[in-house]
């Protein structure tokens, strides 16, 4: 396995590919910008090349490529995968191990770059990719992946970044207008999913109904989901929403809507018993209600809470804005 990680150190710097973060290395191959890095080269090892290029994704250039016979062969078996984004070629190569052993990766390599280079998308090698114009002698290197960009080009795409990269508190006064109506939902699927329950062992005629711990779990959890979701879900509507606007308003409305469900739920229990509905009551007899539970009844209420609270903070989470290359 040693061995194997070594090789893959010795490959990329015969390809004079030095290393980056997170495990990247890059240089210039064939006049193309190339990003290398190693997916577990002490096991099951498979090399993922980047290859940047001047074309669009839908370029007539890259539609119309040709590939030799061998590495037409090696995509028709799935040994490799080529695949394309703007400006970038990602090539796969799943069987590293073997290709290290017997000495064609290299050869692989150069047959795809050589096709890449007939069908023109290396173009100018000391130009920016994007502006067609500044000479860029220094390769880029954001989120992992390589580019041939110059300083202006570079700097228009960090400002649309930070544009696009919302404060923490961003979207704020949106989310909080809003998200009381989903907390309003969560409350009313809280109180009849809980009532439904317990309808339903009501109609064993039982004293004891027996069923399995795991099943009850995922009824529990099933309340849960569906009690965060709609707070989660109309905070992400916000798209500019900032990381701690959003996280809490989903910590205080899914807590909200778990409390007020309780008392709604409690509320309905009354109603139940003495044909009376009322909120008021419900939050008057809430704490000998609870006095009076059982331990376990409670704990699964505490579940289901933990549950929705942590689903809508989940999916409240803004999302990151990438620079993109």
């Amino acid at each position: 396995m040693e061995n194997t990680a070594d090789n893959c150190l010795e490959f990329a710097t015969a390809l004079g590919l030095k290393p980056d973060a997170d495990g990247l290395f890059v240089g210039k191959v064939g006049g193309f910008p190339v990003g290398l890095k190693f997916i577990d080269p002490a096991g099951a090892c498979l090399f993922l090349f980047q290859i940047r290029h001047w074309l669009t994704q839908d370029a007539p250039q890259i539609k119309s490529l040709i590939y030799d016979s061998s590495t037409s062969q090696l995509l028709a078996d799935k040994k490799i995968e080529i695949e394309f984004d703007d400006r970038l070629a990602w090539l796969t190569i799943l069987d590293a191990e073997r290709c290290l052993a017997d000495r064609t990766i290299s050869e692989l390599l150069e047959s795809v770059l050589n096709s890449f280079q007939s069908a023109g998308l290396v173009g100018d090698p000391e130009l920016c990719h994007y502006c067609q114009k500044e000479k860029v002698s220094t390769l880029s290197v954001s989120e992992g992946k390589v580019g041939q960009i110059c300083s202006t080009c570079l700097g228009e795409r960090v400002k649309k970044k930070e544009r696009e990269t919302a404060t923490p508190t961003g979207d704020a006064v949106s989310i909080l207008l809003m998200s009381p109506f989903a907390a309003v939902v969560g409350a009313l699927l809280w109180a009849g999913c809980w009532y439904g329950y317990g309808r339903f062992l009501d109609s064993f005629q039982s004293d004891t109904v027996v069923m399995p711990y795991y099943l009850i779990a995922l009824i529990v959890a099933f309340i849960g989901v569906i009690v965060g979701a709609p707070v989660g879900w109309i905070i992400k509507q916000n798209r500019r929403r900032g990381s701690i606007s959003s996280a809490s308003a989903a910590i205080l409305f899914g807590t909200l809507a778990v409390v007020f469900g309780e008392i709604i739920y409690l509320a309905c229990l009354i109603w139940n018993w003495y044909g009376v509905f009322s909120i008021s009551v419900a939050v008057k007899v809430l704490p000998d209600y609870y006095r009076g539970s059982a331990g376990f009844s409670m704990g699964m209420k505490l579940f289901a809470g933990i549950v929705s609270v942590a689903l809508a903070y989940e999916m409240s989470k803004p999302t990151q804005s990438k620079l993109k290359l």
